[in-house]
């Protein structure tokens, strides 16, 4: 049996979001036909559906540059230590 502990995160994730969303559903309600949602709100929607079919944006990106680097190189330490 192989168990692939991130496979069993993620399912654990999965698992817990849908169960908080469906007590928040049970403890909410859901909205009557006749209420209308905030303009916000539904603008975010509308926006966020066109945004969904076309490409996903990157947020890292490849590029290195603009990048803030975390400690420091080999090279850094091996130039330090002598």
């Amino acid at each position: 049996m192989n168990v692939n502990f991130f496979s069993w995160l993620r399912d654990g994730v999965r698992q817990s979001v849908l169960l908080g969303v469906s007590d928040a559903i049970e403890t909410l309600g859901t909205p009557a036909e006749e209420d209308q949602l905030h303009p916000g709100v539904a603008a975010l929607l509308r926006d966020g559906n066109q945004e969904s079919s076309s490409e996903p944006k990157r947020v890292g990106g490849s590029s290195t540059r603009g990048r803030k680097r975390l400690g420091k190189s080999l090279k850094e330490l091996d130039t330090a230590t002598k």
